[in-house]
């Protein structure tokens, strides 16, 4: 049923004048602009519940078979997006677990340093190797702690009186 644009009201159609009547308003309106307006809006729904149900359809069929790497890595996404999201619930979460958890945790973190022990170690002596500042600070200790046994072999006497000296000779063992 035609409603009245001004009130809402429903419209009465006095169809020898070809013309809708407000009962409420009494207002007349062209019946041609009142249908025309009511198709416009009818068919405006039809296409949206149209586009929605194809949609759906295309949803369905569109729908792509995830690899299990894919699902791992959807997984991984969205609990990264809840930790980032709910970041303090999550941390209080961790230090909860970590308290309840501890012996056995850093057991499981020893054996999991003696397994690999050999493998942290050589990438550590490489990227020791790589870096200069670090080779830099290692040549430096060299220095300093031949430096120290050279003093403890020339002048063991002076290392008694501890006033004379401004710094104590470090010794580093390798």
């Amino acid at each position: 049923m035609s409603r009245c644009p001004n009130c809402n009201y429903l419209l009465v159609l006095l169809e020898y004048r070809r013309k809708y009547k407000c009962a409420k308003c009494g207002k007349l309106f062209l019946q041609s602009g009142i249908d025309n307006k009511e198709f416009v809006e009818w068919n405006k729904k039809r296409r949206q519940e149209y586009g929605e149900k194809i949609e759906q359809e295309f949803k369905k069929e569109k729908k792509p078979k995830l690899t299990e790497e894919e699902k791992l890595e959807s997984n991984r996404n969205s609990q990264r997006k809840w930790r980032e999201n709910n970041r303090e619930h999550y941390n209080e979460q961790k230090r909860e677990y970590w308290a309840s958890n501890r012996k056995h945790l850093l057991e499981k973190r020893r054996e999991n340093y003696q397994k690999r022990s050999t493998e942290i170690l050589g990438k550590q002596t490489i990227y020791r190797r790589n870096n200069p500042i670090l080779s830099r600070m290692k040549e430096l200790r060299n220095q300093q702690k031949l430096l120290s046994i050279r003093i403890l072999k020339n002048n063991p006497q002076e290392l008694v009186s501890l006033s004379k000296w401004d710094f104590l000779p470090t010794f580093v063992l390798s």
